[in-house]
């Protein structure tokens, strides 16, 4: 009695989840479709959270960036007290965290500094020059405008004709002015308003993450026991312990991934001042600037990058400007074969078509922070698939490499044993052919390819096509081939092929003779007489020729 009811409260508790789980999809599918309809509102309440918690975020960032250096000097910090100075452990932690902790805001705001104080004046000049030489650029311009209406009166162009498109362009750029420009100037002083103001915004929130970045460098412990208490306090101990691998894992593609970009990118930018300075290209700081910065977005960064250099170089020196993409190009193929595996190294996992789609897809989702950040968030994805799988394919003792994937062909349902592919069922792309294997295939390809012309056009067949055979053999070696003649495909369309000449030529002669008779039934003539009439034609022609007076 008491087995009968455990089983019934089981059964009732079994339906009490199931209905919880439906009414729980119910409601996320019912918030998921509120979010997409409201989606303008959602994504200003998103917004103003995000700013609200940005110094926050900020500190975050530069704690994390700043961890190795402040690893750095806890560890030499305490191989300098420990057991000399102070003996007391809690208080050697404290000793060396404080020092640590300013050591590393020092370094930070000194990396700062040094960039503001190399970069900021060379590429105010950079700018300042770049504006003061317009007049320059707009001579050049109208010379290169001269010189090419000189070559168009060398063409003998009429000059009418010359000034009908120079006018027809002067209009249609003087209407861009007037109905595209001039309208939106408040719209254009608007966003110029808000670009300083959000700089404003941007610079507020980095100060007050350099102190959140404080506190977060010396209470991280304090900070990593809490969040493990919450996780076990939430999750069960399984899903607790594989949360933890993962985010340790997560902090290891992401330190890797975004401290090696940014010194791979700093080493980029400073060769593409030192080649720069080398080769005379104006304004150098500035390329190197913009080449540095958009060098931390794999795969698209030097491609972005290139485009503003070029222009602002094809302005002062056009030719220049070819030695530029050619310096970048170069740069690019160093950065990605040689100088980027050294630094980085495999830290993502990832092939280069997934590096690829994580760009893409993360740069269309969060613009320049989402071609950024795409490829470690993507990898961190990767890698939980692919320990979920293999953690799967193991409970159902299956092989978990994706290496040993490639030759399976299926896997046997009662045994659980890979059916591997044979010798003749692999890519005979990876065969090497004989020079006889490869003749007998153009000549299969040629006889396939002209049946197949035949069985197009079956008319083309000329008569004697098929009188054109070899010698006849004895009647012997006739009835022993015929076996083989008729499993042959190429005999057999042979046959089809002279059936379908003869069908296409009978039908021919039809239809003439069908013309013919339509032809004389709209004339009123007997088609009988008509033979008689051409028979009478060709004799008076005959009798004329003979008489020149006829």
């Amino acid at each position: 009695m008491g087995e009968k009811k455990v089983a019934a409260n089981n059964k009732k508790r079994r339906i009490l989840n199931i209905s919880l789980a439906v009414i729980g999809i119910i409601v996320v599918g019912l918030l998921f479709n509120k979010i997409l309809e409201q989606w303008a509102g959602f994504r200003a309440i998103i917004d103003k959270i995000s700013g609200a918690f940005a110094p926050i975020i900020v500190g975050a960032v530069i704690a994390f960036l700043m961890n190795p250096v402040l690893v750095f000097f806890d560890r030499l910090f305490h191989t300098i007290f420990q057991d000399k100075v102070i003996t007391d452990k809690k208080k050697l932690f404290k000793v060396s965290r404080t020092l640590s902790v300013i050591l590393t805001t020092i370094v930070f705001l000194g990396i700062i500094t040094g960039v503001v104080w190399l970069v900021v004046p060379q590429l105010y000049d950079s700018i300042k020059q770049l504006v003061g030489n317009m007049d320059n650029y707009y001579s050049n311009l109208q010379n290169m405008v001269e010189n090419i209406n000189e070559k168009f009166q060398k063409l003998n162009i009429p000059e009418d004709e010359l000034n009908k498109y120079m006018n027809t362009a002067y209009l249609k750029l003087q209407d861009m002015l007037n109905t595209k420009i001039m309208p939106n100037v408040d719209k254009i002083v608007v966003n110029i308003g808000s670009g300083v103001f959000s700089g404003l915004k941007f610079l507020y929130n980095f100060l007050i993450g350099i102190v959140a970045s404080i506190y977060v460098m010396a209470n991280k412990e304090y900070l990593a026991s809490r969040g493990k208490k919450i996780i076990y306090a939430v999750f069960k101990v399984k899903n607790a312990n594989n949360i933890l691998d993962g985010l340790s894992e997560m902090y290891r593609i992401f330190g890797q991934f975004i401290n090696g970009k940014i010194l791979d990118s700093l080493i980029i930018g400073m060769i593409m001042f030192i080649v720069s300075t080398i080769l005379n290209l104006p304004y150098a700081v500035l390329i190197s600037v913009i080449v540095g910065v958009t060098n931390v977005i794999p795969f698209f960064g030097p491609i972005i990058g290139a485009i503003p250099c070029f222009f602002i170089v094809l302005i002062a020196d056009p030719i220049k400007s070819l030695v530029l993409l050619l310096v970048i190009l170069i740069l690019q193929q160093f950065d990605g074969n040689i100088l980027g595996p050294k630094i980085i190294g495999d830290t993502t996992g990832l092939s280069s078509f997934w590096v690829l789609t994580a760009v893409i897809v993360g740069g269309g989702l969060f613009g320049f922070f989402g071609m950024l950040l795409g490829v470690p968030v993507f990898a961190c994805c990767y890698m939980y698939i692919n320990r979920t799988c293999t953690a799967k394919l193991q409970d159902k003792n299956l092989a978990f490499k994706t290496s040993e994937y490639e030759k399976i062909k299926r896997i046997d349902e009662e045994t659980g044993e890979p059916i591997y592919r044979t010798e003749e069922e692999e890519d005979i792309r990876f065969k090497k052919k004989t020079p006889e294997q490869k003749q007998e295939e153009r000549e299969n390809k040629r006889k396939l390819k002209q049946k197949q012309h035949m069985l197009q056009y079956p008319s083309d067949l000329p008569d004697d096509e098929y009188s054109k055979k070899e010698p006849a053999q004895n009647i012997d070696d006739q009835d022993g081939d015929e076996d083989e003649s008729d499993d042959d495909p190429i005999s057999i369309l042979d046959k089809f092929m002279h059936v379908m000449k003869s069908v296409a030529s009978r039908a021919d002669a039809e239809k003439l003779a069908k013309n013919i008779v339509e032809n004389d039934e709209s004339t009123g003539r007997d088609p009988d007489d008509t033979g008689k009439q051409t028979a009478g034609e060709d004799q008076t022609e005959d009798t004329g020729a003979g008489d020149p007076h006829k």
